[in-house]
């Protein structure tokens, strides 16, 4: 079984403050991308695992999303499992936590358990904050800490280029740097705001300000993409991805080709869920 965990972008993300059980309170607009980990999972006499530049331990996303499917079905899974990894790490675009939650349908799909239902998504949610959303696809809202997710109508006339600068942001470390008291950092400034998430006029990413502070190359790679024709440009999750949204795939690879000299480059399109589910299992 070849399983295709695709990547996510954000098109919108605000903080809107820290939570009693330490998490962050987010609204997000998540955006699944056609790109992809594949994962190669088959019938084994034993459980085996290969993730060739990640952790091929028990801390691994995947290995987790194992143990979490064993204690739900309540099986031992016997599977051998091998992660091609495409999707850089500590970019903001969501690969582990795809990773993890496609491997977890894999494997319903594998052993078709009767699983109980409702306690799917707090198992999702305890393997990560953006594993629900890989279970949903297309576009979402997300709201918590990003675990409550919720259809979108998807939208999927544009083209995004992804421009990998090369630094990797641990997503622990992202978070620390929103401790300044900030109105576009807290509950306070995010109810002032007046204008619906789902308005593209006024999409934001609240991690753009503390990071670009400590990473200006990044300021610097969205004023370039706009300059080269992206309608919109913004840093992915907290980073370090950036992405410019175009309106024709021929301007997105030009402006792909400006930068490519210098940076990873990657011309792609959302899915719509429909294309999402289509293609993430192939038996």
């Amino acid at each position: 079984m070849l399983l295709r965990a695709f990547a996510k972008i954000n098109l919108d993300l605000r903080v809107l403050g820290r939570r009693d059980d330490g998490y962050h309170e987010l609204k997000t607009i998540f955006q699944a991308i056609d790109w992809c980990d594949e994962i190669l999972l088959e019938p084994a006499a034993g459980f085996e695992f290969s993730a060739p530049g990640t952790p091929e331990d028990e801390t691994n996303l995947v290995v987790r999303a194992v143990r979490a499917y064993e204690r739900l079905a309540r099986i031992t899974v016997n599977v051998r499992i091998h992660v091609i990894k495409n999707i850089p790490t500590g970019r903001g675009l969501g690969g582990g936590s795809a990773d993890a939650a496609v491997t977890f349908i894999g494997l319903q799909r594998l052993y078709k358990r009767s699983l109980p239902f409702d306690e799917i998504p707090q198992v999702l949610r305890d393997l990560g904050s953006d594993v629900p959303f890989f279970a949903l696809g297309g576009r979402a809202a997300g709201h918590g800490r990003g675990d409550q997710v919720y259809k979108l109508d998807d939208a999927a006339d544009y083209w995004v280029l992804l421009v990998d600068p090369g630094v990797m942001i641990p997503t622990a470390e992202a978070y620390s740097w929103l401790t300044v008291p900030d109105k576009s950092n807290n509950i306070e400034g995010f109810c002032a705001e007046t204008a619906s998430m789902c308005d593209s006029d006024v999409w934001t990413n609240d991690f753009e300000a503390p990071v670009f502070a400590r990473y200006p190359e990044l300021a610097r790679i969205k004023e370039e993409l706009l300059n080269l024709g992206a309608y919109r440009a913004s840093l992915s999750g907290s980073g370090s991805g950036m992405l410019g949204q175009f309106q024709m795939v021929s301007d997105a690879i030009r402006a792909g080709s400006a930068l490519a000299g210098r940076f990873r480059v990657k011309v792609t399109k959302p899915l719509p869920r429909w294309e999402y589910f289509q293609r993430i299992v192939e038996e």
